[in-house]
């Protein structure tokens, strides 16, 4: 094994596997990609219907069909118990033939999360030394009092083999990656009591040019929760804290996601509207316009169960906006409590005592929104988190 010589004129060739969907994982991928070409010739190998990634034109890609990857829609949704694991044999055979690709043409691999199974099967026939990010394992696996796919009872037991499917295959492939990197001691943790495997940690940073407010920005009196419309991202927390603050100071709520889970915008609604507060749902916007809220609210609320990471207070700290996050998973990583963020148990009031304080406290508002700043463009760099990862692909590939 040797270091690659950053200023050899023949780059390694990496392949990097993608089948993320639209959301932070694949954000995280692209950014990173941006500053790795400058080390590796890249080809980005992906499944039809992986979202795409923003990558510059210097880098190869490759698009892969895949019917078998279509959205379940209709009379195809009511057979999912048999047309989801003959979607996995699918990705599996594809992945097969991905793999061979990347044998014959590549020094080594990257291997991201896929959207139909967290460890992709491309790991089981990789000959060249491989790197999986996970970015999360099957949480609906291992967390089935969090994240469930249906509420409901029959569908959960005809679904019962697809889940061992997944879980045996997942497994498999995770167990063949040569080298494992993911993003919190949190994640880390978890890696190691569900797979028995010692990770590394990338943390990743966010582009502090981009996401940053101008001085010219009005605050208003709104507050955030900022996550896909799952009951896991804990909007519903959201919505029960912003309705403890007194009406005299009562922000509204502005719940920002893309991603829906059956039914479940309409039961947010319902319950803004029996707790009395006043809420806004923004739906698949840009992140010109994520950027605006950042950077016209008052605070951005975290109540998100388990995030292996969490994006969202990065992207809140730079852009001048103090994050209350609750204090588990990745977001411990991040926030360090009273300097550039708050972190609180998970408790309602106990948010909401913050949460007014932020509110009223002029002080406190500009020393955790200073020093939120003053972390992502210091130290949450994305060019640490390429430089950390960088190292773990230089470290498994010959040259």
């Amino acid at each position: 094994m040797a270091d690659i010589p950053e200023t050899t004129r023949i780059r390694p060739k990496l392949a990097v596997f993608h089948n993320l969907p639209v959301g932070g994982g694949a954000n995280v991928a692209g950014a990173l990609l941006q500053e790795l070409k400058d080390f590796f010739s890249i080809t980005v190998h992906s499944p039809f219907g992986s979202s795409s990634l923003n990558i510059p034109g210097s880098i190869s890609r490759k698009e892969w069909p895949f019917r078998a990857g279509r959205r379940l829609s209709g009379i195809r949704k009511l057979s999912a118990p048999l047309s989801l694991p003959a979607r996995l044999r699918s990705f599996d055979r594809l992945c097969r033939g991905v793999a061979e690709e990347i044998n014959s043409t590549s020094d080594l691999a990257l291997v991201h999360n896929s959207m139909f199974l967290a460890a992709p099967p491309i790991l089981n026939y990789l000959r060249v030394p491989s790197v999986y990010f996970c970015y999360e394992f099957p949480r609906h696996l291992y967390e089935p009092e969090l994240i469930s796919r249906t509420e409901n009872g029959l569908s959960r037991f005809l679904l019962t083999p697809l889940r061992s499917m997944e879980k045996k295959m997942d497994r498999k492939a995770a167990l063949n990656a040569d080298a494992m990197v993911t993003l919190s001691v949190w994640m880390k943790k978890r890696i190691l009591d569900i797979y028995g495997i010692e990770s590394s940690i990338v943390r990743p940073g966010i582009d502090t040019e981009f996401f940053q407010s101008h001085e010219s920005s009005e605050r208003k009196q709104f507050v955030l929760s900022v996550g896909a419309f799952w009951p896991f991202k804990g909007h519903e927390m959201a919505i029960k804290v912003v309705s403890m603050i007194t009406p005299d100071i009562r922000p509204s709520l502005t719940i920002v996601g893309d991603r829906e889970f059956p039914g479940y915008i309409s039961r947010l609604e319902r319950i803004a509207n029996e707790l009395g507060v006043n809420l806004s749902i923004k739906r698949s916007i840009s992140n010109e316009e994520l950027r605006l809220l950042y950077s016209t609210g008052k605070a951005v609320l975290c109540c998100q169960y388990n995030e292996p990471y969490g994006l969202v207070p990065l992207e809140s700290m730079s852009c001048f906006i103090p994050v209350i996050a609750v204090k588990e998973g990745g977001f411990v990583d991040n926030i360090q409590s009273g300097e550039n963020g708050i972190l609180v148990k998970r408790d309602p009031s106990d948010m909401a005592e913050v949460l007014s304080m932020i509110l009223t406290d002029q002080h406190l508002w500009e020393r955790v929104t200073e020093g939120g700043r003053r972390f992502v463009t210091r130290i949450r760099t994305v060019s640490s988190a390429v430089q950390s990862l960088k190292e773990i692909l230089s470290g498994i590939v010959t040259v």
